[in-house]
C-alpha cells in the first residue's frame, strides 16, 4: 500500500493521506466503460440494429487500512473518514495516476475489521455520469503541462479557445460530444452587429441566432452559458432563435456571422470515457 487518493470539494484539493496521518491505500481500480446498447430487429433483415446507447456510470475501488491504539480512537477515525467522505456536496476523485482528470462520485465505505489496534476496509467511488472530464477548462490555457496529461486527446497543433477572427476551428479533445444541455459549456462574444448575429457550427449544422443590435464599443456583450442566452449578464433568450451550439469530439468548424471586429471566448472541459 502507498498510494494516494485524492478528493475535491468546492475550489480545494485534498489528499487523504494528509487528511488522515498513517492512513495507506492499495491503489485505485477502475471499472472498464459500460456501453449500454438497445437492440431492435427488422423483418427480412440480418442480425440487429442499435436503437439506443448510453454509458453507465462505473466505479473505482480501493482498500484502506490504518493503525490505531485503542477502540476510542478506532472510532474516531471511522466518524471522521465518513463525515469527510460520504456528503450531498459536490466531490470529485482524482487518480493520482491520471492527475489532468476528475470524475463526480459518491462514496461507500464496507469497513472489514475495526478493532483496538487497526480499522481497515473498501471504498467505492461511484462515478454516476459514465464519464471523467478534464481538471482545468479551455481558458485555464492548453500547453501540456502537470494538469494536462498523455491520453487526454491533446494535439501537437496549438488549438485556441480565443478568437479574433470570424472564422475558426475549435478543438474537442475529449470523447464526448459537449452538450450546453448537460455540460459545462460558455460562449461569449463581443464586436459591432447591426443585428441577426449569427454562430455556426458548420461541423454539425447547429445555429444560434441573436436577433437584436449590440456593440461592445457601447459595452454590450453577448453569451451562452449553458442554455441561457444572456446580453450583458441579463437572460435574453427571447431575442434569440432559442438554438444551442455542441462541440463534437475532433474539430469544430465555427463561423461567426454578421458582426465586425468580432471577438469570442469558448469554455468548457473535455469529457472522457
Amino acid at each position: 500500500m502507498g498510494s494516494d487518493v485524492l478528493i475535491i470539494k468546492g475550489d480545494e484539493q485534498f489528499s487523504l493521506q494528509e487528511c488522515f496521518s498513517g492512513i495507506k491505500f492499495s491503489g485505485l481500480k477502475r471499472e472498464a466503460p459500460d456501453l449500454e446498447q438497445s437492440f431492435v430487429q427488422f423483418e427480412g433483415s440480418d442480425g440487429n440494429q442499435i436503437s439506443n446507447e448510453r454509458f453507465n456510470g462505473f466505479l473505482f475501488t480501493t482498500n484502506f487500512a490504518i493503525g490505531v491504539d485503542s477502540y476510542q480512537e478506532s472510532a474516531l477515525f471511522t466518524t471522521e473518514f465518513q463525515h469527510f467522505l460520504i456528503d450531498k456536496q459536490l466531490m470529485y476523485l482524482v487518480n493520482p495516476n491520471e492527475p489532468g482528470k476528475r470524475y463526480r462520485i459518491r462514496v461507500a465505505i464496507d469497513y472489514e475489521q475495526v478493532t483496538s489496534r487497526f480499522v481497515n476496509g473498501t471504498i467505492n467511488f461511484y462515478c454516476y455520469r459514465g464519464h471523467g472530464e478534464s481538471l482545468m477548462k479551455t481558458l485555464d490555457g492548453n500547453s501540456v503541462c502537470l494538469e494536462w496529461q498523455i491520453s487526454q486527446g491533446l494535439a501537437s497543433e496549438d488549438y485556441k479557445y480565443i478568437h479574433n477572427t470570424s472564422r475558426f476551428v475549435i478543438f474537442n479533445a475529449g470523447d464526448f460530444t459537449i452538450d450546453p444541455r448537460e455540460h459545462d459549456l460558455r460562449i461569449r462574444v463581443e464586436g459591432e452587429s447591426d443585428g441577426q448575429m449569427t454562430i455556426f457550427n458548420r461541423t454539425t449544422g447547429e445555429r444560434f441566432i441573436y436577433h437584436p443590435n449590440f456593440s461592445t464599443n457601447r459595452g454590450d456583450w453577448v453569451e451562452i452559458d449553458g442554455v441561457y442566452p444572456r446580453r450583458n449578464g441579463v437572460n435574453r433568450g427571447i431575442d434569440t432563435n432559442h438554438g444551442l451550439i455542441t462541440l463534437v469530439p475532433g474539430e469544430n468548424d465555427i463561423e461567426i456571422q454578421n458582426i465586425s471586429r468580432v471577438r469570442s471566448e469558448w469554455d468548457f472541459r473535455f469529457l472522457y470515457k
